[in-house]
């Protein structure tokens, strides 16, 4: 590996990395600490470690998105500043991914003030930054030379500047918008919770200023904007409503099916409200890939519980988590493998039921084994 950057912005980037991850550290442990552990005392093991930890991780993924250029694919001429954007925007995604594991590990539950911003945050920020999306090659075709492979990102339907379906575009049709405005009130409806003030005699302002009719504002000036904008920042904002339309109906389908199977509830709500938010944050196509990958580390999981600690729970939402971050890290090789399956739509779809299956299958054989509880 090269190390495309020159040595000064590379330094100084490092720099901002291990401050960054101090910082991004401390509001992980103060946020979970007002979320469901407020006896966290500025002493203990997890004030004082856990920031450098996660310096130390901001370093290290800083060293392999940017110096060493990890998950762009080899040939491609990408700008210095876009790959440190693309790198702070992961590093947000990680502290989300990392604070919801946390809570699904001492609580056997994932809150809604973990997802509920983490999908507007993503919403918003590939809506403005749409380079933030996983990189990919595109081939331009030529009529009298070898098609010019240029750096591109994934989007909805493949690269993010390709060909893409005419209903979908911007203004001045609407059939696009309409799709995302679907897409966002189906996952306002379903992902957040109705506030107390709906039916309590207060007055009209603070109505809109709470928490759901808050939410619903955002998102609406979101994709008015986006829609109004329009070209890759559209596109970017259609491409994250159905990562996390698509990423939300696959586990949604999933916890369905394995609740079938055992005959209660075999995962929560909060799973699905996870993966809307890494939906929303890397499209659908890497979400597919992190469900897949999630199956198999909570088999592994839950297996050295058992054996370790005859643990009779099995929360999904770290496996899900973990998932989404080796597709990050791992971006690369995995898209290199599997991006014919996504440009056939049978052998796609074929992967999507295999997924949501297996996940039923392995929560139905680990119930055969020892019980378990949804988060």
């Amino acid at each position: 590996m090269t190390l495309e950057a020159t040595p000064l912005p590379g330094l100084i980037g490092s720099v901002v990395a291990v401050v960054a991850g101090l910082v991004g550290g401390r509001l992980l442990v103060a946020g979970v600490g007002r979320l469901v552990e407020p006896r966290i005392s500025s002493g203990s093991w997890a004030m004082l470690w856990t920031p450098v930890v996660a310096a130390v991780a901001a370093l290290a993924l800083w060293w392999w998105e940017v110096l060493c250029r990890g998950i762009v694919p080899e040939g491609a001429s990408v700008p210095f500043a876009m790959l440190a954007t693309r790198c702070g925007l992961h590093g947000v995604l990680f502290l989300l991914l990392a604070a919801a594991t946390w809570v699904d590990l001492r609580h056997r539950v994932i809150p809604d003030a973990i997802t509920v911003p983490g999908v507007l945050a993503g919403l918003a920020a590939l809506a403005a930054w749409p380079d933030g999306l996983l990189p990919l090659i595109r081939e331009v075709p030529r009529s009298f030379a070898p098609p010019l492979r240029e750096a591109d990102v994934l989007g909805f339907v493949g690269p993010l500047r390709g060909p893409w379906p005419a209903w979908l575009e911007s203004a001045p049709a609407v059939t696009g918008l309409a799709s995302a405005v679907a897409a966002f009130i189906v996952w306002w409806l379903v992902g957040t919770e109705p506030g107390g003030c709906d039916t309590a005699p207060v007055a009209w302002w603070r109505r809109l200023i709470a928490p759901r009719p808050l939410v619903a504002f955002v998102g609406a000036v979101v994709v008015v904007t986006a829609w109004l904008v329009g070209g890759d920042h559209w596109r970017a904002l259609v491409s994250s409503l159905g990562g996390l339309a698509v990423s939300a109906g696959m586990v949604w389908l999933t916890r369905a099916g394995a609740s079938r199977a055992l005959g209660r509830e075999a995962m929560g709500l909060g799973d699905v409200t996870l993966m809307a938010m890494v939906g929303a944050w890397l499209g659908w196509q890497p979400c597919v890939l992190a469900c897949f990958l999630a199956v198999f580390i909570g088999l592994a999981h839950g297996v050295v519980q058992l054996l370790l600690h005859s643990e009779t729970e099995l929360p999904f939402g770290p496996s899900l988590c973990l998932g989404a971050a080796v597709v990050v890290v791992g971006w690369r090789p995995l898209w290199g493998r599997t991006e014919p399956l996504f440009e056939r739509p049978l052998e796609m779809a074929a992967v999507v039921v295999a997924v949501i299956v297996l996940t039923a299958v392995t929560l139905w054989a680990w119930h055969r084994i020892r019980p378990i509880s949804g988060d």
